[in-house]
């Protein structure tokens, strides 16, 4: 749950769907009201947004997703952060009291800290004979 509409928190959804959809996204922060810190969010507060799985070919992508959010009717300002650029402690806020948004928790393992991102398992190999 996040304190945004449902129209807005949709608006998020079909431009991270758009431009990256491949990457797990998580709200954090003053819009999300299980966040430990904060009272809340006030009419002007950013929606922020960690994302796991990005690869250095999203640049451009993200570019535009941060553009498009930009010029979104949205009235609040939309702050996207890689995970792996975080600081550990506030990753694992993220991880345990933010907002799954986009992607699932397959690809995920829960631990009493939050979730971790798993490695991929390797790929079956087959021999030609």
């Amino acid at each position: 749950m996040l304190d945004v509409t449902a129209l807005q928190q949709d608006q998020v959804l079909l431009l991270l769907r758009q431009r990256l959809p491949h990457v797990t996204a998580i709200a954090f922060g003053s819009r999300v009201p299980a966040w430990p810190f904060g009272r809340g969010a006030k009419t002007y507060s950013d929606l922020d947004i960690a994302l796991w799985g990005l690869h250095q070919a999203d640049d451009i992508a993200l570019a535009h997703l941060r553009a498009d959010l930009e010029e979104s009717s949205l009235p609040w300002r939309v702050d996207l952060s890689d995970a792996n650029d975080l600081p550990n402690p506030l990753r694992e806020l993220v991880e345990r009291h933010g907002v799954l948004l986009q992607g699932d928790r397959e690809g995920f393992t829960t631990t009493t800290s939050g979730f971790k991102v798993q490695a991929p398992s390797p790929e079956p190999s087959c021999n030609s004979q």
